[in-house]
């Protein structure tokens, strides 16, 4: 597929994407079915100013791609991008390119409201703690370098969890929402989507400060220096024009689009 895919999504006049977990507020389903949310609109004014229609995708059997797939490269030429909060780390550059950065993400531990035994982060160690697999969170809990160029380094405060993980996003919070350390006695993911959650009505909290923070970029299979170009081209325009920062305001109510 490398080299083909700008001509394919050309001529289909589809940007092909893999359908996302529902992950508030980055991804949202409406009650008409209809998906919204930050990567949403991001992705679909990408496609419009391309002049091609945003098309999720999913597997044969209708199943979810799972993010370990999307972020090692085993997309068999099932979708052309993924514009997912995907973290351009130094190990998945070897299976997908990432032409460019469109926002930055703030990591965070969130655990059960009702926990009174995890304070700060330092709290969490030795505990089970939840990230959905092959995502940064589990990078960070099981203390991998994210191997990003120019991203500031990132401080371990969390020593030896026990690092539980899932296929899903849902799939976590449904076990920490249990409470009682009956599964989790904590979750990383960002901050915007525990916010969300907590407003939605979860029991949760944010403990301390954020973990980390870390750019978050468009996903392309290597080998397509025009579609790379063009993306890039397109998210810079983006971010010129003030587009990106009014999405980020309108579903974070503050600014993650600056470096």
């Amino acid at each position: 597929m490398a080299g083909e895919t700008l001509d394919r999504i050309k001529q289909s006049g589809q940007l092909l994407s893999p359908y996302p977990d529902i992950w508030p507020p980055y991804v949202i389903k409406g009650e008409d079915g209809e998906l919204m949310g930050f990567d949403v609109e991001v992705l679909r004014e990408i496609g419009r100013r391309l002049g091609v229609e945003v098309k999720y995708v999913t597997g044969k059997d209708g199943s979810i791609y799972t993010w370990e797939e999307q972020t090692t490269g085993q997309w068999n030429g099932n979708y052309y991008i993924v514009v997912n909060s995907m973290t351009p780390t130094a190990e998945r550059a070897k299976h997908v390119a990432f032409p460019v950065t469109y926002y930055y993400a703030l990591g965070v531990l969130a655990v059960h409201r009702d926990n009174t035994t995890i304070k700060k982060p330092s709290d969490a160690s030795g505990k089970r703690i939840g990230a959905l697999k092959s995502a940064n969170y589990e990078l960070y809990l099981r203390r991998k370098p994210f191997g990003i160029v120019d991203a500031p380094p990132v401080v371990y405060k969390i020593d030896n969890p026990i690092v539980v993980t899932y296929d899903h996003e849902e799939e976590a919070f449904e076990a920490l929402a249990k409470g009682d350390g009956v599964e989790l006695d904590g979750v990383v993911n960002y901050l915007p989507v525990v916010m969300a959650l907590i407003k939605d009505g979860r029991p949760f909290r944010v403990i301390g400060q954020p973990l980390y923070r870390v750019p978050q970029s468009v996903a392309i299979m290597p080998g397509d220096p025009e579609l790379a170009d063009l993306l890039k081209k397109t998210v810079d325009e983006m971010h010129a024009d003030g587009t990106l920062r009014t999405l980020s305001m309108k579903w974070f109510d503050f600014d993650l689009t600056e470096k």
